[in-house]
């Protein structure tokens, strides 16, 4: 048996399937919430905890008030990493509480 077409990769097949079925947002925020550990490190993550983005604004829950200080100094940077690692501009702000 011969292929007419060469097979396609599997990430574009899901990439066709999330579009067909209307997940892609779902799935670039899901993606924003896979890489929070990897961006901010492990010593900011043991602190701290993604609940929610919606409509752009990261929703993290901080250990204290001195660790939600530190991460407002540093929210400028991490947004800029959370973007670059998604590869699309997702987070327009992060809220810590």
């Amino acid at each position: 048996m011969s292929y007419v077409e060469n097979p396609n990769k599997f990430d574009s097949v899901l990439k066709t399937l999330y579009k067909n079925l209307g997940l892609e947002k779902c799935a670039r925020d899901y993606k924003t919430v896979q890489v929070w550990a990897n961006v901010v490190g492990p010593h900011i993550n043991q602190v701290s905890e993604v609940e929610k983005i919606f409509n752009g604004i990261l929703f993290v829950k901080v250990k204290n008030s001195a660790w939600r200080n530190e991460l407002i100094f540093k929210k400028k940077l991490i947004m800029v990493q959370l973007n670059e690692s998604i590869g699309k501009e997702m987070v327009k702000d992060i809220i810590f509480k």
